[in-house]
Formats: structure tokens, sequence, C-alpha cells
């Protein structure tokens, strides 16, 4: 039986699947491909998190960022500065914090 995926995969699982005595079919993506097949690949990972709740798929979330980092030539460095920054002139998520309305003077 064959299954369609049509999915970014961990480097290792061509072969994986090929040691395990099944076939497998993979290419590999252009620089656009990728880009977005990055992006998918973390949204897919957010929303396995958000349905087990498991710290195994918060590390794949954090696998697939640490890619997309790594294909946007971004220093982690720099991205954690920015993201401290960003931390002290607005705060964090950690208060639980729920923004419902903004009414301006008009």
């Amino acid at each position: 039986m064959k299954m369609s995926y049509n999915k970014l995969v961990r480097d290792k699982i061509p072969q994986l699947i090929e040691e395990s005595g099944r076939k497998q079919t993979s290419r590999i993506l252009n620089e656009d491909e990728y880009f977005h097949a990055l992006i998918d690949k973390v949204v897919e990972e957010i929303e396995e998190f958000r349905s087990s709740g498991n710290k195994e798929e918060i590390a794949d979330v954090y696998e697939a960022l640490d890619c997309l980092i790594k294909f946007k030539g971004y220093e982690l460095m720099n991205i954690d500065y920015i993201r401290l920054i960003k931390r002290e002139a607005r705060g964090s998520f950690l208060e639980r914090i729920l923004l419902e309305e903004v009414e301006d003077d008009e």
C-alpha cells in the first residue's frame, strides 16, 4: 500500500525507511520549496504540540526553527538578542494577558 506524504522530513528518514525493507521516493527541495516546507513544518510541529503537549513535539518545533534560522543565515545569538530587546521593551508572554479590545477616541 502506497502512502503519500509530500512533506519535509528529517534527514535520515529515507534511509531508515529503506533499512526497514520498504521503498520510498524522495527528492531534494530547491531553496524556495525548502523555505516554504520549513514554515509548514514549524506549523505542523506546533499543531502536534498543541494536541499532545509532549516535550518531544516542542523539541521538533525547536529543531524546525533552528533549521529555518540557519537557512536564512541568521545568527542564533543575534536572534536571541532581538528577543531580549523586545522582551525588555514590550514584555514577554508569561503573564497570560489576552488583549480583548482597544477603543480609539475618534
